[in-house]
């Protein structure tokens, strides 16, 4: 409402000192949010009433559950490749600008693909799917914790930028023992997953240094990421009143490309750029 339209008010018209502090307090917001709404959904206080059976069963809000091709899952898939191509459009044309800026968006790309492909293989079995290694089940326990190293990688080169490879890969391996580690059921997966990432992306931002902080980019990030938490929220309440007509969890994926991109033209209109050299 218009407080949220305040503080991106008070973004933009920020100096360039101020970009590190304004940053700085939403990164720290944003992870300490996802570990009130983590407690909350695994523990689904203050009451399980107020959380949606399509949700509760499934982990996702999950729509035509009865179909491979357009279960919400795959419509993630549809969603996070058509926007991934916008991302890529606003790569070709970007003017010179800030490192981190320049590493987010290439990272967003990377991070919304393979975000969807991800899906596209849960897509599979849109009513949950077991994450955790079974000694007992070898064969398709490997083939799904390559899948989860590699999605968590593509993941992971989106939300923490100018990272290594090899810190997104280890990024990435951590995160999948988790769901064995931590027993998380196929229920959990959502919650786990948006746990880690977001922990993980608040850390590495506010472990940046004065210089990628100092500018508009790492001042929007986080407040374009909020936004994403509360979808996840809601998904988690009103999948059947009303996320489950338009796409179910596509609606949560679309959110997080469409902050990338917002987070793109924002931070050109905030920051002074140079054209594209040809």
């Amino acid at each position: 409402g218009q407080s949220v339209s305040h503080t991106y008010y008070f973004i933009m018209t920020a100096k360039e000192r101020d970009f590190s502090a304004i940053g700085d307090a939403g990164n720290i917001l944003l992870g300490a949010g996802t570990v009130v709404v983590t407690l909350c959904m695994i523990l689904q206080l203050p009451s399980k009433d107020m959380f949606d059976e399509n949700w509760l069963q499934n982990g996702f809000c999950v729509s035509n559950q009865d179909t491979v091709w357009f279960n919400s899952h795959t419509l993630s898939f549809y969603a996070d490749a058509s926007l991934a191509a916008v991302l890529g459009y606003l790569y070709f044309i970007q003017p010179e600008v800030p490192p981190l800026q320049k590493a987010l968006l290439s990272g967003a790309i990377t991070g919304v693909l393979g975000h969807g492909l991800g899906h596209l293989h849960m897509g599979m079995d849109p009513t949950g799917m077991d994450l955790r290694f079974h000694l007992d089940a070898l064969s398709n326990s490997l083939r799904v914790t390559a899948v989860n190293i590699f999605a968590f990688s593509t993941i992971f080169k989106g939300a923490m930028p100018l990272a290594s490879i090899t810190r997104l890969i280890a990024t990435a391996m951590i995160a999948t023992v988790g769901f064995t580690i931590f027993d998380i059921e196929p229920k959990h997966n959502f919650v786990y997953a948006q746990a880690v990432i977001y922990i993980f992306n608040a850390i590495h931002m506010l472990l940046l240094t004065k210089e990628h902080k100092n500018t508009a980019t790492y001042a929007l990030y986080p407040y374009f990421q909020l936004p994403v938490l509360a979808v996840g929220v809601m998904e988690s309440t009103k999948c059947q009143a009303f996320l489950e007509a338009i796409g179910g969890h596509a609606v949560f994926d679309s959110s997080i490309a469409v902050g990338f991109i917002m987070i793109e033209l924002l931070s050109n209109y905030a920051s002074p750029t140079k054209p594209k050299l040809s």
